[in-house]
């Protein structure tokens, strides 16, 4: 095949993928454990689901291998251990082989599939089926497949086509931001500032920050269609013409004659291209991605370029050089020789701040005046404090037996009176409300079993003037 003449022969295959990636593969229990990662990996990253790169909590994964061990148990001699140890062990398998990557976000720990074990997952599925290959193209091209499909030109295949590439597209950006983590993990491992730059600049900035991310930020940008597509989408799900038309097409197509299996296909499609609504989401996660991949390389280079070896170094190799100099060379500063060994050629000693010293609060006892004043705020504001009892003690001693008492027989005779009274004239103002607002307004709630509207007349007492209102108790 023409490896042997590349300079690169062997292929570089354990650079990419984890050492340990085979031994379930290569294990006893072979076949047990690609049943369950396949089955594992369709379900949670497969077509409808979550896209490589995307994370999920531990506890869902161990729950989904829970499911597949009670429907369909491919340990049959081991049925006696509990099935949760069983799940909780195939997992621990997975991400230990690296088949699974496991991170700790905050208390939680998340569990994902990353980039390019997808790839090879993929490439080992299509070597078993020989499936086809799908090539899909840019992100503009879904709008124009959706336009195809509203004006008739297309059918069902580019509607399926556009879902692909609307997946694609957000698994570029969740595939990128990983791909930054995991390149600043393996860069933070190298020791020399040399190492550094150079993986930074090469591999960094090249092939992620200046082929993806500027890229995702200029022509191929998925805000750009964004709206324009999710519209196309909606309005094929809400016509029934049209979402009858692309149903029948799955079922004639994709389903062999099955309606259920083809309306559930048309969902996860429809889903799939609804999921650009969350771009922005996405793409927030990748700036801060990126942002934290730049203050890290920042600060790295800063510190190896500041660090006490490195100036030890420096002194080291300036004192070698002039070892050998004579007095009144070229390379040497132009002064006299005691002005580099002068007192005050030096720097001056760092003068230490002076610690300041706290005071402590003097706590004055009140006075009998100040003690006076603040009961008498107290009462003031109990005074003018209008509580549901204190209202239904003023409107009890006007009513007394009595089914209604207008507003010209109400007495005032405190600031509590008077507060009440203006409570009351705020509930009339409210009573013409509708009954659905009457039940969550605080204020016609005060009194229960009791009525309060305005009446024709002018109620005119020592204090206001204002529209006569009545009070009726209710019948129980």
């Amino acid at each position: 095949m023409g490896f042997a003449l590349d300079a690169n022969f062997p292929p570089p295959l354990f650079d990419r993928l984890p050492p340990a990636l085979f031994r379930p593969l290569a294990a006893a229990n072979n076949r047990r454990y690609w049943i369950i990662l396949c089955r594992l990996i369709e379900e949670m990253w497969g077509d409808g689901g979550r896209s490589p790169g995307e994370e999920a909590p531990r506890a869902v994964v161990v729950r989904t291998i829970e499911t597949f061990l009670a429907a369909d148990d491919p340990w049959e001699e081991e049925l006696e251990t509990p099935v949760a140890n069983r799940a909780h062990n195939i997992a621990d398998v997975l991400v230990g082989s690296g088949w699974l990557a496991q991170r700790r976000r905050g208390l939680v720990d998340m569990i994902t599939v990353r980039p390019v074990i997808a790839q090879f997952y993929v490439v080992l599925c299509e070597f078993a089926y020989h499936e086809p290959e799908f090539i899909g193209s840019k992100v503009r091209s879904i709008l124009l497949n959706l336009r195809a499909v509203d004006s008739g030109e297309a059918s069902g295949d580019q509607y399926v086509e556009a879902a692909k590439q609307a997946k694609r597209c957000m698994a570029h950006i969740a595939n990128t931001g990983c791909r930054v983590q995991d390149l600043m993990e393996a860069l933070l491992k190298r020791t020399s500032a040399r190492d550094f730059v150079h993986g930074f600049f090469e591999e960094y900035i090249e092939k992620v920050f200046i082929a993806d991310y500027s890229e995702l930020r200029t022509r191929d940008h998925p805000l750009q269609y964004r709206s324009a597509i999710i519209a196309l989408t909606l309005q094929f799900q809400h016509d029934p013409e049209k979402s009858a038309a692309l149903i029948d097409w799955y079922q004639e197509k994709l389903a062999a004659g099955d309606r259920v299996k083809a309306e559930t296909l048309y969902e996860r499609d429809t889903r799939l291209l609804l999921r650009l609504r969350d771009v922005d989401d996405q793409l927030r996660r990748l700036d801060e991605e990126i942002r934290d991949a730049n203050q890290r390389a920042v600060t790295f280079i800063e510190y190896k370029l500041r660090a006490p070896k490195q100036l030890d170094k420096l002194i080291a190799k300036a004192l070698r050089s002039i070892d050998g100099i004579e007095e009144g060379a070229i390379a040497l500063p132009a002064a006299p020789r005691g002005r580099h060994a002068s007192e005050w050629g030096l720097a001056r000693p760092r003068q230490l701040a002076r610690p300041s010293v706290s005071t402590d609060v003097e706590r004055t006892p009140p006075t009998i005046e100040e003690l006076a004043m603040e009961a008498l705020r107290r009462r003031m504001a109990e005074s003018r404090m209008v509580k549901p009892v204190h209202l239904a003690n003023y409107v009890g001693k006007h009513l007394s037996g009595r089914g209604s008492v207008s507003s010209d027989d109400l007495t005032i005779t405190s600031i509590n009176d008077l507060c009440c009274y203006q409570r009351l004239l705020l509930i009339a103002s409210r009573g013409d409300c509708p009954p659905a607002m009457r039940r969550s307004d605080p204020q016609l709630q005060m009194l229960k079993r009791v009525w309060i509207s305005f009446d024709d007349g002018i109620t005119c007492n020592a204090y206001m003037e204002h529209r006569r209102f009545n009070i009726q108790l209710e019948p129980a």
